[in-house]
Parts: structure tokens; sequence; C-alpha cells
């Protein structure tokens, strides 16, 4: 994927010279980004946030890129606390590129000087800047879209937001246009669920047996899978021991398997990205907080038009259920 050509092409240069500009010629522009504690490389969300950090710095080689990866929650605590309380004459930015960092940037002062994005979380930071690409009207659309499959929401862990609203949201759109149950399974406790792809391969091995001797259901198994970096598990299990179908998450997965996916919700926070930060470099400044849905760029539903099972037509069932799928997240964002 293009994406994943970039971050490879780039990520060993920027990890071995993060911050580390010519220093006859200091930049004028300084970009630092903590990346999740979970790191790169899942092929989905992570990868595609990167996508749009690695290409902006691509475009503009004027900034300089300081891309870190903390050990854990409290060294990223330790890492902001630093670059809030240093000061300097260049522009500067931060990005926070996980809601996980939501508890280290709670109650923390704006900047001696620069701004601080912090990506994917609902809550409001004083003095800093978030966004929040909300899933429930493309987890509705989804679940609407799936109405001849039996669906199974697989959960990374509970508790988290955004599974939770993509989860609420499928189920709610699968059970509008079927009556067939829509089914839950959780991997594990914690964070820990978004990076368990060999986990993921014994759990559904495992569960699959168990679901298909003691459930009663009619139809072929969909799931919609709420994963992260574990995803990869799931399609492992499929190519190895079975026919089951998979929504594709966060990014285009039709490649894995044309015949399995028949359609992915696409997350895509590399476009976000470019445009905080073009807004960063021309001086406009960044809104306190941003909501993006449905009806934006920055979240879609797409068809495999290459999908062809029970003559399923998934371009067709798009245009049928999109105007709902607008409606019923405006009514959601309402309650």
């Amino acid at each position: 994927m293009r994406y994943r050509a970039l971050i490879s092409l780039l990520i060993p240069v920027l990890l071995a010279g993060c911050g580390k500009g010519p220093v006859s010629e200091p930049t004028s522009r300084e970009l630092t980004v903590l990346i999740g504690t979970d790191g790169y490389g899942d092929g989905s969300y992570n990868d595609t946030m990167l996508e749009g950090i690695l290409g902006f710095c691509k475009d503009h080689p004027e900034v300089n890129l300081s891309l870190q990866q903390p050990e854990s929650i409290a060294d990223a605590g330790k890492r902001l606390d630093t670059w809030l309380s240093e000061e300097g004459s260049a522009e500067r930015a931060l990005i926070l590129a996980s809601n996980t960092y939501e508890e280290i940037l709670r109650g923390k002062s704006a900047p001696k000087n620069g701004r601080v994005l912090i990506l994917e979380t609902d809550d409001v930071f004083p003095g800093h800047s978030s966004y929040i690409i909300r899933r429930y009207g493309a987890s509705w659309l989804s679940g609407a879209m799936s109405r001849y499959f039996v669906g199974i929401i697989f959960k990374a862990m509970d508790g988290n937001d955004m599974i939770e609203e993509s989860a609420r949201g499928f189920s709610d759109g699968h059970s509008a246009v079927s009556d067939q149950k829509v089914y839950t399974w959780t991997l594990a406790n914690g964070p820990e669920g978004f990076a368990m792809r060999d986990s993921t391969y014994r759990y559904v091995y495992k569960k699959t047996e168990e679901f298909y001797e003691s459930e009663e259901f009619f139809g072929d198994i969909l799931f919609f899978p709420l994963l992260g970096g574990s995803l990869p598990g799931l399609f492992d299990y499929c190519r190895y021991n079975g026919f089951i179908h998979i929504a594709g998450m966060d990014v285009d997965c039709t490649a894995y398997n044309p015949g399995v996916v028949p359609y992915s919700l696409c997350v895509n926070n590399h476009l976000a990205l470019k445009m905080y930060l073009e807004d960063w470099l021309s001086g406009k400044p960044w809104p306190e907080h941003m909501e993006f849905g449905l009806e934006s760029e920055y979240v879609q539903v797409v068809p495999n038009r290459q999908f062809n099972f029970e003559n399923q037509d998934m371009a067709a069932l798009y245009e049928e259920y999109y105007s709902k799928a607008v409606e019923k997240e405006k009514a959601y964002a309402a309650e």
C-alpha cells in the first residue's frame, strides 16, 4: 500500500536523526509527534496517521520533524512536560497521536510558545486543540450494508469510547434492516488488545468452534473488527481455517482478499492531519475542538465492487442506506 511504502522509506531516517536539523541554519518550524505506545507498522490506523505526517514533511522540507515513540504513558507525560516548558524562536507544534494521551494533557497549561493537537478525542483541553472523527454514521451504514450476514462485532477491548460508538452504530444499523441477532466478542481486558495478532488468531480459532456448536443462526458470518493492530490475526484465521467475511477497517482492506471483504470503513486521519498542518504553516489558528462525521472526507465506507457473494451489490446497498445513515448520525449526536 502507498502509505506503507512511504513509512518504510522514511521511518528509519527520521528515528535516527529526529530533531537534529543543521546547526548553522536552524529551521523556523519544528514539528514534534508522540506516536502511540503501540507504535507504527499495524498496516491500518497508526500507519494511515503517519502517512499524513510524513507526507506533509516530505512536501515541506523546511519543517524539522521529531518523531518519538514513548515507552509508556508515563514516559509520554515526561516528554510532554519537557516540550511545554521549552522556549525558542521557532514556530513549534506538538501532535499527540493517540487518545491514550488524554490523561497526560488534561489540566496542562498552554505552551510558552507553540501549539498542541491531540487526535481522536471528544474531550476539550483548554489552551490546546483536539479533534475526533465520529464513527457512528459510518458504522450504522456498515451494519445496514451487512443485512444479509450474521454480524459479529469483534472488539479489542471494552470501554474505549471510539470502539463503543462504532459497535453501537453497527448494531443499530444492522438491527434496522435485519432480524438477525448481532453478536459481540471481546479480545482483551485493556489496550493490549490492539496489538495481539497471534492471540487473535488463536482466540478466533477457539471461539468459532464454540460458536458454531452453541449458537442457532442462519446465514453467513461477517466480522466487524474493532481491533487496531490485531486485525491481521483475523485475516490470518480466514486465510488458513475457513471462509468467513470481514469488514475492512481503518483502511481499504480489499487487497487482503476481494472475495472476503465486502466493504471497508476507512478513517482518513492523514487527510485531517494534512489540513491541520497546512493551517499551521499558513499561521491559521487551530480551533479548540472539531468533530468530523460521515458527511466529511475523513471517514467513509468504501464498497468493494468486486465482491460477488450471493449476488450482493455493495455499491447498491451503500446508495440505499447512505442518507439514512447521515440522518441517524445527526440524531445520535443530538442525544
